[in-house]
């Protein structure tokens, strides 16, 4: 009966570990291709290097997925990957090396961080999106300038960022998740996603319909206004008669000289909206747009770290399952089970013991990072029993306490023994 619970926590431990690596890797992507947008026009981006990239996260999906099932990462796989994924940039779709090459080496890096701490949860900070927008903001003026014609492009990264975060974000509340109704709230944003990708192509297919009827409506309101022009002027010249003459009329005595009236050529009189361009009309909203939303998420993001220093909260933008983001006060009317206190006081009586040894725990440093600094071995069952019991997600069995208990009871015997 242990090895089947134990199976089934270090399956969802898995699934929740490629959730993260998938969505990790493809903002990162997301942000190799937004920079690629300062180098090359739209269609070149389009045709060469997103079709290269995508297969280069498919190959690293590939190897995460078959890492997590053989529960080791071997990094010369890892560089044959980047090796095929380059090979197959530059061989179908004429990719150049000196991109590809400096794009793998900065995914090496991120990869190599993230399976450093093989933490399952996603924390996606509100500070890599700020700066997203802000690289977004300058490709779009830069491009516009440039005339590399790269706005929808941009336009989709944009989507796409909030896209991932929002539909990997649902699977990892799914599966944190106990609850049987957690699966409901997957339904949401692909909801969303289907809703903008049928309106977007509705609107695509009938843009051209509607902008003809746009102008034929235009042009026979402009064709019923010609028929006022005429009168129009003609009154205007009139007007224009009477107050020159008014002024002919009416000269200062003592001057001496008259007004000499000007013949004006009208055919040389510069036609109404001359010279004026709204071209920068739409750049010059989404970088309003932009800024706004780059002060809203600064404000958030200014308001959560003031939070989190005098109540000791997490950062803004963390998915720890559904039940988890509770008030401070809240958690004292909480009545806990006896399971639940037998847990928290074992792991107080490690940290106690670990500073006795010089092997404390940092402020704001998860478990399994602890482990890995002061070389404590942990497994996949240990730390989902520990996140269960800290955010509240269920209370743990009789059997799941005396392991964990075990598991604290020899990793006190390692410190007490290793600095003897």
């Amino acid at each position: 009966m242990e090895s089947i619970v134990e199976n089934s926590f270090i399956t969802k431990y898995k699934h929740m570990l490629f959730i993260k690596m998938g969505l990790y890797t493809g903002i990162d992507l997301l942000f190799v291709l937004l920079l690629i947008t300062f180098l090359f026009p739209g269609d070149v981006v389009l045709n060469q290097y997103v079709p290269a990239f995508s297969i280069l996260l498919v190959l690293v999906m590939t190897y995460t997925a078959i890492s997590l099932k053989m529960e080791g990462f071997h990094h010369l796989i890892l560089y044959a990957v980047f090796v095929l994924g380059i090979g197959s940039g530059i061989l179908f779709f004429s990719a150049s090396w000196w991109v590809l090459l400096p794009a793998t080496i900065f995914l090496h890096w991120r990869i190599s961080s993230y399976l450093q701490i093989k933490d399952p949860f996603i924390e996606v900070s509100s500070g890599s999106v700020l700066v997203f927008l802000f690289i977004s903001a300058v490709s779009l003026f830069t491009g516009s300038i440039r005339q590399l014609e790269n706005t929808y492009l941009v336009y989709s990264l944009l989507f796409l960022l909030f896209a991932f975060i929002g539909t990997f974000t649902s699977f990892q509340r799914m599966l944190a998740s106990e609850s049987k109704g957690a699966k409901k709230s997957i339904y949401k944003p692909f909801a969303l996603l289907l809703m903008v990708f049928v309106s977007g192509g509705i609107l695509a297919a009938v843009s051209s319909v509607i902008s003809k009827g746009i102008y034929w409506l235009l042009e026979k309101a402009f064709w019923l206004f010609s028929f006022f022009v005429d009168p129009i002027f003609n009154g205007l010249i009139k007007l224009r008669d009477l107050i020159m003459k008014f002024f002919e009329s009416n000269q200062e005595k003592g001057g001496g000289n008259k007004l000499a009236q000007q013949n004006h050529d009208e055919s040389r009189l510069p036609a109404f909206g001359d010279g004026l361009s709204f071209s920068w009309v739409d750049e010059a909203l989404l970088a309003l747009l932009i800024c706004f939303a780059i002060i809203y998420l600064f404000k958030k993001r200014k308001t959560s770290l003031e939070l989190s220093t005098s109540e000791g909260t997490t950062p803004l933008m963390m998915t720890r399952g559904s039940d988890e983001i509770r008030v401070h006060h809240e958690k004292e009317e909480v009545s806990y089970s006896k399971a639940r206190d037998i847990i928290r006081k074992s792991m107080e009586r490690l940290e106690e013991e670990a500073y006795r040894n010089e092997a404390g725990r940092l402020p704001n440093e998860n478990v399994q990072a602890w482990f890995t600094r002061i070389e404590l071995e942990g497994n996949a069952r240990f730390y989902f029993i520990y996140e269960r019991v800290r955010y509240g997600r269920g209370v743990p069995e009789q059997d799941e306490v005396d392991f964990f208990t075990r598991q604290i009871q020899q990793h006190i015997q390692y410190l007490n023994t290793r600095h003897e």
